[in-house]
């Protein structure tokens, strides 16, 4: 029973995300980013929603026909947004993903 209720709750906090997903004509440049896919995925936080791009975008059956971009590297940047919140962007550095200003991207 309580497992049940734990799935129900994890349900409702399930929402829709737009993403974006922007690179540079050649991986590492620090300017001319381009808007590559544009979409939705199901998600409950930022952090699923990153996880589950990742690999949707690296894994070359899972990459839709419509993206016109490459596998998601170092530099790339993601943006992520839903009707309650502002749109935030993160960007893969060395380290991992890391929170930037809109202004980054063009």
């Amino acid at each position: 029973m309580l497992k049940q209720r734990i799935l129900k709750w994890s349900a409702l906090r399930r929402r829709e995300y737009e993403i974006a997903i922007f690179q540079t004509e050649h991986p590492r440049d620090k300017k001319g980013y381009k808007q590559v896919y544009q979409g939705y995925i199901d998600g409950e936080s930022h952090t699923e929603v990153i996880n589950k791009l990742f690999r949707k975008f690296n894994i070359r059956d899972l990459i839709p026909e419509n993206y016109k971009g490459r596998t998601i590297s170092s530099g790339d940047i993601i943006m992520i947004g839903d009707k309650y919140e502002k749109k935030s962007y993160y960007q893969l550095q060395s380290g991992g993903w890391a929170v930037v200003n809109r202004i980054h991207v063009c």
